[in-house]
């Protein structure tokens, strides 16, 4: 069997080919439920990656590459599950990898291939979009291109910062939507975009694979070596000038979100008029978070050892003002969680994301150590483990159940709002102190129900807690309390 000579040596067609087949995966999977489509998807990939090899293959190749894709398919054709799924994915994979050449190597040179581009393909669209551009400005030899390639990666990392923003600020959306020119602007769909990203990343990975028609020398040479040096790649594309532009838009971008933060959650300003602080603080938690770990990693990336932010001082400089904005973004975070469990109580999935947006925070935090003391990335890890590590053994002696029940009961108290009593039993016999402060202050239809949820959980605490094996210090300072406070408490006349 000979080589494979693609017919397509470009990457511009089978990025078009890509395209196509993840507006496919787009007709076939947004706001659908999951079945044959899905068979339908891996079948079109292997359709496109077959014209992207585009050459004269010997006829055992094409059969064995059908027979693997086949019997990939045939358990999603069955059922839709994960296993289905993976064994849809590991079949495609294998037939794409014997398509592109790994057959004449041998089956664990099949497998490797096979693996490379499952584990590693959709991470490699970024650098080769980043090729294609490159090889065009040479191709062409247009000064002028190079200055708008220089700018496509700050701009286009500065356009996802502002879609998540867009998403926690309903401020910054009202602002913009009231400017004339917006109906110039297409309105984004947030989880369609995000979606149309991830197809493509995979679909790529089927249809340019690493060690078949590869863009460039260095992916070559990564591919041959597993140990070779990715930092020539990474300076290739993220260079001092891309660098620094990065940081001066990031910064711009961020003082915007950061001053309404301070404006709206420290200082007090009123809202405009339909935002509430409650919707204001609901829509910003999470997404500010997921803000501030992009960040996070971009600035690991950026400033890895030996790399060019580690030998600007401006970029550090600029490095640092970002991540004392991201510090101010995970506090603003917290604050906007602490406004929306003031409003709606305290949950054990809000108590976890405090907690771990604290954890963020501390990260951001030994990133800024990190420069000022010039440290690397070992020590980093170290120290962000060590973190963890204390902060889980300390939650481990936290009796987060009766944190949780005994807040809502006093802010039900202080506030004047209804008790979520399902929730509150929903936690164990943890809650039981906090039913008897709702059964003291009474609540008409909620005394009866309250009443038989206490004598439940502390009917199965008691039967649990009969047996020595079963026997915890938390538990028994629970049964001491019981024994002191034998019956519910009588409502408050």
């Amino acid at each position: 069997m000979s080589a494979p000579t693609p017919t397509i040596s470009h990457p511009g067609p089978k990025l078009v080919l890509a395209a196509v087949v993840a507006l496919i995966g787009d007709r076939l999977f947004y706001v659908h439920a999951l079945g044959i489509s899905l068979v339908v998807f891996l079948a079109a990939i292997a359709a496109a990656a077959l014209v992207a090899v585009g050459s004269r293959l010997h006829w055992l190749r094409y059969a064995v590459a059908l027979i693997l894709l086949i019997a990939g398919l045939a358990p999603l054709v069955e059922s839709v599950s994960l296993l289905s799924l993976g064994f849809g994915v590991v079949g495609l994979a294998l037939s794409v990898a014997i398509l592109t050449g790994s057959l004449e190597g041998g089956v664990a040179r099949t497998v490797k291939a096979a693996a490379g581009i499952v584990l590693a393909g959709p991470f490699n669209l970024p650098a080769d979009l980043y090729d294609v551009a490159r090889r065009t400005i040479e191709s062409r030899r247009a000064p002028r291109a190079a200055v708008l390639i220089g700018w496509l990666i700050p701009l286009a990392l500065c356009a996802v910062f502002a879609a998540l923003f867009a998403t926690a600020n309903p401020v910054l959306v009202g602002w913009v939507v009231d400017m004339p020119w917006s109906v110039l602007i297409p309105r984004l769909d947030l989880p369609r975009t995000l979606l149309w990203l991830c197809l493509l990343a995979v679909v790529w990975a089927f249809v340019a694979p690493r060690g078949s028609g590869r863009l460039d020398v260095a992916g070559a040479a990564l591919t041959q070596s597993p140990s070779a040096d990715v930092a020539p790649v990474l300076s290739g594309v993220l260079d001092s000038t891309v660098v620094l532009r990065c940081f001066v838009l990031f910064n711009l971008l961020f003082a915007v979100q950061s001053a309404t933060d301070v404006a709206y959650l420290w200082i007090g300003f009123a809202l405009p008029p339909g935002v509430t602080h409650a919707a204001y603080a609901h829509r910003g938690a999470y997404p500010l978070i997921a803000t501030a770990l992009l960040a996070a990693a971009f600035v690991l990336i950026a400033l890895r050892p030996g790399g060019v932010g580690e030998r600007s001082s401006a970029i550090r400089i600029l490095v640092c003002l970002w991540i004392g904005q991201n510090v101010l973004l995970v506090t603003s975070a917290m604050l906007r969680l602490d406004l929306y469990v003031e409003a709606y109580g305290l949950s054990l999935l809000r108590l976890a994301a405090l907690i771990w947006m604290a954890l963020v925070g501390v990260g951001l935090a030994l990133i800024l150590a990190r420069i000022i003391l010039r440290r690397g990335n070992g020590w980093l890890v170290g120290a962000n483990a060590l973190a963890l590590a204390t902060t889980l053994y300390a939650c481990a002696f936290v009796n987060f159940p009766g944190t949780v029940a005994d807040f809502n009961a006093a802010h039900r108290l202080d506030a004047g709002q209804a008790f979520d009593l399902p929730y509150a039993a929903s936690l164990g016999a943890a809650a039981i102190p906090a039913i008897d402060r709702v059964l003291a202050d009474g609540d008409g239809p909620l005394t009866v129900d309250a009443r038989q949820w206490r004598w439940r959980l502390a009917a199965t605490l008691r039967q649990r807690m009969g047996d020595w094996r079963a026997w915890t210090f938390r538990d028994q300072r629970l049964l001491n309390y019981l024994a002191a406070h034998p019956d519910a408490p009588v409502p408050a006349r």
